[in-house]
This record gives structure tokens, C-alpha cells and sequence, in this order.
């Protein structure tokens, strides 16, 4: 799910939140999906404090919701929240692809058009978690070459 060894320099509650986002991302974690604390901590090897503490920050931003049996769960997301969305970070993206085309060198441009060429390979081959991995690799190399740290 994460590429660990970028993320040695952080927390371990960070690395966990960090993981749990890209299995978001990806789709890994569907919508409905239920994440009891102590099966999460087990399947990432840590205790079970900093998955706790990456739930707390997951709920805190709206990404999974509470429950009161010391469970989490992945909200469904309704049509109208996911035009927004998507609305927004398609203005994003653009912005982004600006600012990365003034920094961009040649070597970029490669990288970048190889990213995207596996990205349309594994969406034809109808695999849809490996699609959305492709896609979330691609984008964020371009959010990278944007050089805007918050985006």
C-alpha cells in the first residue's frame, strides 16, 4: 500500500494514517467497510496506539466515521459530495499541471508519459485496483513536479 522506506521519517501514527489514505485512495477500503482497531494494528505489525491515533485524524477530516463499538467505518459518499469533489480537484489539477509544465524538463515529460501509458494499460485490462494505483502514482508525480507542498 505505502512505500515504506520514504516513510522512515515519520511517526508511526503518520506512517499508519499514511497507508490508510492511499488504501482509501485506491479503493482498497470500500465504502461500508468496517476497521476494528485491533485486526488493522495486527495486519500493519504495530501496537494498537498509532492506529488509533490515524483513525482519530482519518474521522477528524471527515475520511472515516466513528462508532460507538470502538469501530470505524468507511462512509458512503453521496453523488452530490462526489461531483464536488471531483469538481474541485479537477480545478486543482489544473492548477497543478501549470505549474508543473513551467518547472518540467525532458526527463519529466518521459516519466510522466510512461506513468500515464501504464496507467491506460491497466485500465484496459479492466483491473480496477491496479487502475486506481496506476492513476494515484501518475497524479501525484505531477502534483510533485507542480512543487506545491500543500497541494
Amino acid at each position: 500500500m505505502l512505500d515504506l522506506e520514504r516513510a522512515q521519517r515519520m511517526s508511526l501514527t503518520t506512517q499508519v494514517e499514511v497507508r490508510l489514505k492511499n488504501a482509501l485512495i485506491i479503493g482498497s477500503l470500500k465504502p461500508g467497510s468496517r476497521l476494528v482497531t485491533k485486526d488493522l494494528a495486527e495486519q500493519l505489525g504495530t501496537s494498537i496506539t498509532p492506529v488509533r491515533e490515524a483513525l482519530l485524524r482519518l474521522v477528524s477530516s471527515g475520511a472515516l466515521v466513528a462508532t460507538p463499538a470502538q469501530a470505524f467505518l468507511v462512509p458512503e459518499i453521496s453523488e452530490e459530495r462526489f461531483r464536488e469533489i471531483n469538481l474541485i480537484r479537477k480545478n486543482l489539477e489544473g492548477l497543478a499541471v501549470e505549474k508543473a509544465l513551467e518547472k518540467m524538463t525532458a526527463e519529466d515529460v518521459i516519466k510522466l508519459r510512461k506513468l500515464w501509458e501504464d496507467f491506460a494499460q491497466a485500465k484496459q485490462s479492466g483491473e480496477v485496483e491496479q487502475t486506481l494505483v496506476a492513476n494515484r502514482i501518475f497524479r501525484f508525480e505531477l502534483y510533485k513536479l507542480a512543487q506545491m507542498p500543500t497541494l
